[in-house]
């Protein structure tokens, strides 16, 4: 999936249902949510990473935070609350323009559309806290690849970033698709079997439902993301359990400073 349509896909469930597609349901539908209720689990949420702060790097300002990925504001509004200013950033125009009504009392917060796979928008070293939940799970691999050295270089020295991001995801629909009979031309079904799977895998990417009613979950390798973190010139203070995902495969939180 390009940049472009991964934009638009989350643009269009956005402007139609942007609590569902910030807190889906167990089988990635978009449900239904209250202001109060969907509010309350930003609250719970935002609770859980300040005594997880507290107890991870209780020594890290607390000055300037960002929130990647932030949605309609659901975590970014409490956690205002913890620090002197907070900037949320979305790829969605249309969470950002929800963000910006539903927070204007938050005179601390701020709210910005970026839609590059990059952070350029941002000096090196600009944030002490950066924070990222439920987020790059549904950010195609290719792209996580490219965010984190960002998310990384935008972090302030000594400062600490936390993400979350479940194991590598296969879907019951994926493994469907990559173990369905061959079938057409003798050519195709004459094909050694790993490569039809590495074909179906790519091709399943493209056609996956962008109708609105569901999003796919993406995940990557424990030992790739720590790869990937060193090789951006992150030092990993803890990996923790994380099933903020669901219980489906292994997930994580990393700790990064630098």
């Amino acid at each position: 999936m390009g940049l472009k349509r991964f934009g638009r896909a989350w643009n269009k469930v956005g402007a139609r249902n942007p609590y569902g597609a910030i807190l889906t349901g167990r089988a990635g539908e978009l449900r239904d949510w209250s202001d109060e209720e969907f509010f309350a689990t930003g609250r719970a949420d935002a609770a859980r990473f300040i005594a997880d702060l507290a107890r991870i790097a209780p020594t890290v300002a607390r000055r300037r935070l960002l929130d990647f990925g932030c949605g309609v504001g659901r975590v970014t509004r409490p956690l205002a609350e913890h620090f002197e200013s907070v900037v949320g950033v979305d790829a969605a125009p249309t969470m950002i323009a929800h963000a910006q009504r539903l927070n204007q009392s938050y005179a601390n917060c701020e709210f910005v559309v970026n839609r590059g796979t990059d952070l350029r928008g941002f000096a090196t070293g600009t944030f002490d806290v950066i924070y990222s939940r439920l987020v790059l799970q549904h950010v195609p691999p290719p792209f996580v690849t490219r965010y984190i050295p960002e998310l990384i270089r935008v972090l302030a020295p000594g400062g600490v970033l936390m993400f979350q991001l479940p194991d590598d995801v296969a879907s019951e629909a994926e493994a469907a698709f990559l173990k369905a009979p061959v079938v057409g031309h003798a050519m195709k079904r004459h094909l050694p079997a790993p490569i039809v799977r590495a074909y179906r895998r790519i091709k399943y990417r493209f056609i996956v439902d962008e109708s609105g009613t569901a999003l796919t979950m993406f995940g990557m390798p424990r030992e790739t993301v720590l790869k990937l973190v060193c090789e951006a010139g992150g030092r990993v203070i803890t990996v923790e359990p994380d099933e903020s995902h669901g219980a489906m495969v292994p997930g994580f939180q990393y700790w990064i400073s630098k």
